[in-house]
């Protein structure tokens, strides 16, 4: 793919800017370069398809591209006044856009007390005890349990948490964000010692011989227990932003310019915290936002507060745009929503052997038509073959003119329905890292789904359909690399990515096209912006393999280094 003629596109951007800067996103508070740039000795590859590679870019102080092609044509473009920075022969890409991050969780995770999954009770238990010591909040608050781990070992774990903290609320999250352990005072906050049955969208565990909460709930269950421990205080969401910085020079340092935050719990005050990175100039990646829709809450209040906090303009950084609804849970709580029932035997017994539903179907339609009739984007959690059907089927009821609209996961899909995503212009949004595609994870899937894991995440069947496919991490529940996941997504032996430049695509125009970004991000093109990743080498031309092992050196958003800690790019 290198190496052929190469062209350039030249234009004068003071023609343009005033509508790029108008779509652009440009909150940011450093100034880009101080003068134009120029960019040589490098493997530039733009992801257009009419100009595949390039020798050399030209960047203006404005963050904008001017020129792409060989480098004699660039540098007549870029003036005389022009910088010209060698690259020493690494590769330049598009940023990398992650569809669908957890950025808010992942930096508190971080400062929870943590807890390792897999644990003996004994070491859990002393974890505990070190926790509620060392807390200084009026929650006692960690995160990290498997909840399978637990419910193996203690057929009672509320009562191990009284033991330790009878009087003050100790909520433990689980490692996968769909369930938690509570005290009985945390469980009466909420209210779950006085009900009977479950929460709407949520299951409550219960002791067999006593019929009471054993203090394991699942699903929307742990999102009460959530905003009471975590409410929207200036205390917490000055916590919650302190968190996520870290987590933001994560991403720069990934090489990730663009993110769609999937968490969106508004009642905890994560909008704020966003809000206040913008404020701050501390921003440092293009974010597309969710809003989680509550089970649990009257319709049209919810409505109401999710229009309010409704936020779209093309010339910020940042947009809450998109509504999360879950559909269903997960395979192996036994709470993603199949045709076929689960196997009997393994993982957590709740009684639902088809898995759970967040919503009833006419609840689930009449919120996906509604908010999308606000404007807004829908953005499915799916992970069963049933919860896909349903999600496609809302889509169908739907205003189309937000979308396109997606459904994330799609650890299951049924073969009569895969047609359906190009026929409604849905994209199909995986997370095809290492962890998800092992042997090893397929195997501990099959005891719940039988010969059915082998049909997980049909990501390469939808591409060859011509469905949009995209590529996301679902970070902090699953690795973050993009490189670690081009390289997973290749040598995947069964519904993979077909080649590199594909699964690159998946990661930059694809997800730009889903978030609107397009005609200004995605790919390297005259008159885009220069959001970009520097590579330590050519990921198209080493072995597949090595991809994982290359390194992002610079990443940069809108002409302005992010990430430079060589400082290739100067100072």
């Amino acid at each position: 793919m290198f190496g052929g003629p190469q062209m350039v596109g030249i234009l004068d951007c003071r023609l343009y800017l005033p509508v790029l800067l108008l779509t652009a996103g440009v909150a940011l508070s450093a100034p880009a370069f101080a003068k134009t740039k120029v960019l040589t000795n490098a493997s530039i590859h733009t992801v257009n398809p009419k100009v595949p590679t390039a020798e050399a870019m030209a960047i203006d102080d404005n963050g904008m591209i001017i020129a792409v092609g060989a480098m004699q044509d660039v540098l007549a473009a870029a003036g005389k006044e022009a910088e010209v920075i060698d690259l020493g022969g690494r590769m330049v890409l598009p940023g990398f856009q992650d569809a669908h991050v957890h950025l808010v969780e992942a930096g508190v995770n971080e400062i929870l007390c943590e807890f390792g999954p897999f644990d003996e009770l004994d070491d859990t238990l002393a974890t505990v005890e070190a926790c509620v010591k060392s807390s200084k909040t009026d929650w006692v608050l960690g995160s990290g349990v498997s909840m399978t781990n637990l419910l193996d070992q203690s057929d009672n774990p509320i009562a191990l948490l009284d033991e330790i903290s009878p009087d003050r609320p100790v909520l433990i999250l689980d490692d996968i964000g769909h369930g938690a352990w509570a005290n009985s005072a945390a469980m009466h906050a909420a209210g779950y010692d006085a009900i009977e049955g479950n929460p709407p969208g949520g299951i409550i565990l219960r002791n067999r011989k006593t019929g009471k909460p054993n203090g394991v709930v699942l699903e929307n269950a742990q999102q009460k227990l959530r905003n009471l421990a975590f409410p929207d205080t200036p205390e917490n969401v000055e916590f919650a932003y302190e968190s996520m910085l870290p987590t933001l020079k994560t991403m720069a340092e990934n090489g990730i310019t663009t993110v769609s935050d999937a968490g969106g719990f508004w009642p905890q005050g994560h909008v704020k915290v966003w809000q206040k990175a913008l404020a701050n100039n501390t921003l440092t990646v293009r974010a597309s936002n969710a809003l989680y829709v509550y089970p649990d809450m009257p319709f049209d209040e919810q409505v109401a507060a999710l229009t309010r906090q409704f936020s779209n303009d093309p010339g910020s950084l940042l947009r809450f745009n998109q509504v999360k609804i879950y559909v269903d849970g997960i395979l192996e709580q036994r709470t993603g929503a199949v045709l076929e029932p689960y196997r009997q035997g393994a993982g957590i017994d709740h009684g639902f052997d088809r898995g759970f539903l967040y919503f009833d179907v006419d609840t689930l339609n009449r919120y996906s038509k509604v908010l999308s009739e606000k404007g807004f984007q829908l953005h499915y959690h799916v992970t069963g073959d049933r919860g896909a059907r349903l999600a496609l089927d809302a889509i169908a009821q739907s205003d189309a003119a937000p979308g396109p609209h997606r459904l994330t996961h799609l650890y299951l899909v049924d073969k009569v329905d895969l047609p359906r995503f190009k026929q409604l212009g849905v994209v199909a949004d995986f997370q095809l890292a290492p962890s998800s595609v092992d042997p090893d994870y397929v195997q501990f899937i099959r005891q719940f789904i039988g010969d059915r894991a082998d049909t997980m995440m049909p990501a390469g069947t939808l591409q060859a359909m011509g469905a949009d496919v995209v590529m996301s991490s679902d970070f902090d529940a699953d690795e973050l690399s993009p490189l670690v996941k081009i390289q997973t997504a290749v040598t995947r032996q069964k519904d993979g990515a077909p080649d590199v430049a594909t699964a690159i695509a998946w990661m930059t125009i694809n997800p730009a096209r889903l978030l609107h970004q397009d005609k200004t991000t995605g790919s390297i093109e005259v008159g885009k912006i220069a959001d970009l990743a520097i590579i330590d080498r050519d990921i198209l031309k080493v072995p597949v393999k090595a991809i994982g092992n290359a390194k992002v050196v610079a990443t940069v958003l809108q002409g302005r280094p992010v990430f430079d800690p060589d400082k290739l790019l100067g100072d």
